[in-house]
Formats: C-alpha cells, sequence, structure tokens
C-alpha cells in the first residue's frame, strides 16, 4: 500500500481552485485506496422522464418521453507499485422512443471514462496526471462548469498535470496546470461552449498530524465561442483539517480579480468540502463553492453579463443496509445572478437550480444487482423572459459484473 506520506503530497494537488475537476475532491480521501482488479460490467436501464429538454411549460420544447439505456463499464486501480494508477468508464447511449423537438436527437451517448496517474520518482517528488472525457446529455453537477439544466449532449475534456515537491517532513510545493473543453452538440446550448486554461501554485505546511494550511495561487483564462473572454487570478488560502480518523474538511477562501471587457472587479471566493465515513456502511460527503463564473453569460450579439456570481452546493451519501440492498441520496443547489450587463435591454436576473437524485439496489446474485432510480429537478432561467420548469425522470434496470 502506499505510504501515508505520499497520499499527502498528492492530496495537495487536489486542493487548487480548477474548472473540471469534481468539487468533492477537495476533501482528503478516507483510509488509503485499495488497488482492485480489472473488472467489466453491463447496465441496462427502462425509463420515463416528462420533461425532456428541462423547459417551462409555456415553451414549445418541453416534451416528455419514455427511454432506454445501455452501457459496458469498466474499472481497475494498482496503488500498490511506484506508479500507481486508477481508471474507469462507462461507454453507452440513450434512446427515447418518441420523435423529441428543440433538436434533441433521439439517441445520445451517455459516456465518460476518468484516469488518474501518480508516479514517485523518490520519496519526496511526485508527477501526477488525471484526464475525464465525456459526452452526455445530462449536466454534471460536480464539475462546476456545465450548465445548471439541460441544453442537448454535450463534449467535455477536462486534462490535470502537476509537480509535488516535500521540501522536509512538513512543507510541501506543487505546481500545475490543465485545460478544460466544453462543447454542445445542439444549438440550444452551442453559445455557451467554451474552453479553460490554468496554471497553478500551491504551497502547503503540514502544521500538525491532523492541520494543514495552504497559500494557492492560480490563473485561468476562459476562451467563450460566443461573448466576452475572461481571465481570473485567484489568491487562495486554505485549512485541511482532520476532525478524526473518519472525518475530513477543507475550506480555501481569497479573493477573485476577475479581467473581462476592459475592467477589473474584485470578487469573495470560497471553496470547501468533508468527508465523513460514519461506519463501514454508511458514507458522507459534502461540497461549496461561491465563485464568480462563465456560465451562460451570452444572450445575443452585443449582450453579455459581466457577472456570473454563483453558489453551489452539493450533498451525497450511500447507506448500505444490508450486504444486499444499499440507498444513494444525493442534491445540488445553484444560485447564479447575473448582472454587469453590456445592453440595456438586458436586465439583472437570478437563476437556480435545485435537483435531488435517490438510487435503489438490490444485489440479485454476486454478479447482478437490480436498481430503481428516481430524480427530481425544479430550476429557474432566461429564455426571453424569466422561466420556471419542474422535471422528474424514473428509471428501473439492471447492472452485470464480470
Amino acid at each position: 500500500m502506499k505510504s501515508f506520506f505520499y497520499s499527502m503530497i498528492t492530496v495537495a494537488t487536489m486542493a487548487t481552485f480548477t474548472h473540471g475537476q469534481s468539487l468533492y475532491d477537495l476533501a482528503m480521501p478516507i483510509g488509503l485506496e485499495e488497488s482492485l482488479p480489472l473488472k467489466w460490467n453491463a447496465n441496462v436501464s427502462f425509463g420515463y422522464d416528462d420533461n425532456v429538454n428541462a423547459t417551462s411549460s409555456s415553451l414549445f420544447g418541453r416534451q416528455e418521453s419514455a427511454y432506454s439505456s445501455f452501457g459496458i463499464g469498466a474499472t481497475m486501480s494498482n496503488y500498490d507499485s511506484r506508479t500507481q494508477y486508477s481508471f474507469d468508464m462507462n461507454l453507452g447511449l440513450i434512446t427515447y422512443f418518441s420523435k423529441l423537438s428543440d433538436g434533441t436527437e433521439q439517441v445520445m451517448s451517455n459516456s465518460n471514462v476518468n484516469g488518474r496517474l501518480t508516479h514517485h520518482f523518490d520519496s519526496t517528488m511526485s508527477y501526477s496526471a488525471s484526464v475525464s472525457l465525456a459526452w452526455q446529455p445530462e449536466p454534471d453537477y460536480e464539475n462546476g462548469i456545465s450548465a445548471s439544466r439541460r441544453m442537448g449532449d454535450y463534449l467535455y475534456v477536462y486534462l490535470n498535470n502537476s509537480l509535488s515537491k516535500a521540501w522536509d517532513s512538513r512543507w510541501s510545493t506543487t505546481v500545475g496546470f490543465n485545460g478544460t473543453v466544453l462543447a454542445y452538440q445542439e444549438n440550444v446550448g452551442k453559445s455557451d461552449n467554451r474552453d479553460y486554461l490554468s496554471l497553478y501554485v500551491n504551497n502547503r505546511y503540514k502544521w500538525t498530524e491532523r492541520l494543514a494550511v495552504s497559500m494557492n495561487v492560480s490563473g485561468t483564462y476562459c476562451d467563450r465561442k460566443y461573448g466576452l473572454d475572461d481571465k481570473s487570478l485567484f489568491l487562495m488560502g486554505g485549512v485541511e483539517y482532520a476532525l478524526t480518523a473518519n472525518t475530513s474538511a477543507t475550506i480555501l477562501v481569497g479573493p477573485q480579480f476577475k479581467f473581462i471587457d476592459s475592467t477589473t472587479r474584485c470578487y469573495p471566493s470560497v471553496e470547501g468540502a468533508i468527508n465523513h465515513q460514519v461506519s463501514d456502511r454508511l458514507a458522507l460527503r459534502a461540497f461549496v463553492r461561491f465563485a464568480n463564473e462563465d456560465n451562460s453569460t451570452y444572450y445575443g450579439e452585443g449582450r453579455n453579463f459581466r457577472s456570473n456570481e454563483s453558489w453551489r452546493v452539493g450533498a451525497s451519501s450511500t447507506w448500505q443496509f444490508t450486504p444486499r440492498f444499499s440507498v444513494s441520496l444525493d442534491s445540488n443547489f445553484i444560485s447564479s445572478r447575473y448582472d454587469q450587463s453590456t445592453a440595456s435591454n438586458l436586465s439583472n436576473y437570478t437563476a437556480s437550480t435545485f435537483n435531488v437524485n435517490t438510487g435503489f439496489y438490490f444485489k440479485v446474485t454476486e454478479a447482478l444487482t437490480a436498481q430503481a432510480t428516481y430524480s427530481f429537478t425544479r430550476g429557474q432561467y432566461l429564455d426571453n423572459n424569466v422561466e420556471t420548469y419542474n422535471r422528474n425522470v424514473f428509471s428501473v434496470g439492471a447492472v452485470y459484473s464480470f
């Protein structure tokens, strides 16, 4: 198993503001990661979606449909060697039984691939790389950059590289860069296509066995395909604390300087996360982030918002009631205020999204698991007017592992 010292160097690469990583990764993992042999699975499900395009009832794009999905997945991890790696993937399709309006395709990809590699040159230096690829129709609330509601299928690419050096048993420095691509495939979402490039430096000091503090500097460039590009500089101070052997928490605060349309403004920025292993059967995770973002700020030629202050809050839990039966529950809340518009006919407004998902899983055999899921979303967004919508999605299916 990898040493505790190695794991702390690896964690230091996570606690830095980046666009595209899972916001849950801000908090240190509980315990040591376990190596797993290559495992495959096949999954199939059937469901019903009462608002496929996530639009209000007053718009033509609101439509309901039954659907089916199918996928092939694999997972593998190795944490026992000098070069450690892990990956997981699911290659799938979702097919709607109705012909859909608003440009939504009846057959869409529902695929993602994630990988991470860490190589330890010696006891003081390591290199880490991670990559995420997704082509899917649903927003990923965890990565912090996708839209807060469905706008057709999109391609998402995230690549991160970092080098960490421990100067002694307490001090370590991490430098790195990452890039993100977000490209919607349908016209309803293409106006929000954008790319990110970020550079960052993290200096971390292990104060006690439980407490570590850090100073983080990161610069991000956002290249929007439509609308105003911008640059942001984040100066963040962080605290990592192991409350107990089963609980870890991380908080980062500091100013964000945003350079957009020949103006510079300073905004507060906050990121935090917590992992809590209640027992070997119950795990809880949560995150919070406040920052001035770049999502959905373009509304036509000459009509842009320069500011998009957003709160993102998420919580997730898994509970294994018995060796055969388990339940998952996660929720997300996003609130965004759009202001500093470039046009007199574009008024300030606030958009919000609340989403909750629950899943029930029953292990029929060691290889076969039956599942039932439900998702509810309530959102508010700007079209020509402020629109509100509800969405319910039900599914039943099975996963076979081999």
